[in-house]
């Protein structure tokens, strides 16, 4: 269960109260969304495997001995290798709380069951403008009493929050004698505790799927399909993998894709609902979106129908961060911030002690 800020800056900032009140509802949330797909989805997939974060130097095992909490327990490397052997790794933090899913299987059943409860769902028809009582789709306007604009990264608003890109590959469905060497047997995520983000899972069809960021910040927010399909990132996440898992030099890595998520400019989500206008706001997920979307959806139902529930006094319900600053200073300094954290992760590799470079730029990504 992830925030996109780590717990101890959101409890600087709110205090342990209104953080734990975020964690437990996101925490309840995984569970409500595997209740789900088990009844409706079950070509999704759904397993909690709960999620590893493991460390391959003493700098990665300083800030994961850090993060250790109710939630999140403390591995030696022998605890480590029973769950999942990782070359060079030396250490690592487990939580019950993660899943993993298939997105358009849980997506399909979720529309299957919408239709049979009467919802109208229309595809092929992009709205391009959503305002108040309207949309234009294509060439004409559709009103509406109530309209949510729910399309995160795609959202036009390019102070309040920007669209870095997250990006991933997969390898071919890997052999049975791979995993029994590998172990992860309960699919547990896993990550690297490195400074740049990343991510794996071992797919229901087992194959390894590894995502991560390093791709740049597009000039005044503009997406662009070139760098959702870097092929540089690309090629850095395969070799991500194979230093994770030497096996996997002879293995075909069959896909590659990117998309781009939303970052506001203290990581924070925001959902707002203006009830006299009938319009209403969410997203900025920063990547933690399967779970903090339901939770942030069913947080938007409750202020749609104005009920007395306490999911309405989370962090993120109406509110609003402050902006990203001007051109051409914003894309300057979150290029530099990208090339300085993947800087940071190559200076504790040499030096094996937390990064100097980390330690001038920690402060400003607010994190």
């Amino acid at each position: 269960a992830d925030y996109p800020v780590s717990r101890n800056t959101l409890i600087k900032r709110i205090g342990e109260e209104g953080t734990d009140s975020i964690f437990t509802a996101l925490k309840s949330s995984i569970d409500e969304v595997g209740n789900f797909a088990r009844d409706f989805a079950p070509a999704a997939s759904f397993t909690k495997g709960g999620s590893i974060n493991f460390a391959r130097n003493s700098a990665q095992a300083i800030r994961l001995r850090n993060s250790v909490d109710e939630d999140h327990h403390w591995l030696s490397n022998s605890e480590l290798t029973e769950k999942i052997l990782i070359a060079d790794s030396i250490c690592g933090v487990h939580t019950k709380s993660s899943a993993v899913v298939n997105p358009m299987e849980l997506l399909l059943g979720l529309a299957k069951y919408l239709t049979k409860k009467g919802v109208a769902i229309y595809e092929n028809s992009a709205a391009t403008i959503a305002e108040t009582g309207r949309l234009l789709v294509g060439s004409y306007f559709v009103t509406a009493p109530r309209i949510i604009n729910a399309v995160e990264a795609f959202r036009s608003a390019p102070r309040e929050q920007i669209p870095l890109y997250s990006l991933m590959v997969a390898t071919e469905p890997l052999t049975s004698q791979f995993w029994s060497e590998v172990g992860n047997f309960e699919r547990a995520t896993f990550a690297e505790g490195s400074h740049l983000i990343n991510y794996a899972q071992r797919t229901s069809d087992n194959r390894l799927a590894i995502g991560g960021r390093g791709a740049r910040y597009p000039f005044a927010s503009k997406r662009s399909t070139n760098i959702e399909n870097s092929a540089k990132t690309h090629e850095a996440l395969r070799a991500l993998a194979k230093s994770w898992f030497p096996q996997l030099s002879k293995v075909r890595f069959t896909h590659a894709w990117g998309g781009a998520i939303a970052i506001t400019r203290d990581w924070e989500p925001y959902l707002r609902w203006d009830k006299n206008r009938g319009y209403g706001e969410l997203g900025g997920y920063a990547g933690d979106g399967m779970t903090m979307s339901y939770l942030a959806g069913k947080a938007m139902a409750a202020e749609i129908l104005d009920n007395t529930s306490s999911i309405r006094t989370l962090r993120f319900v109406n509110r609003r961060s402050r902006n990203w600053e001007f051109e051409p200073l914003r894309f300057a300094a979150i290029n530099s911030l990208i090339k300085l954290t993947d800087l940071s992760d190559a200076e504790e590799r040499l030096t094996r002690k937390p990064s100097l470079i980390n330690r001038i730029i920690e402060p400003l990504i607010l994190r």
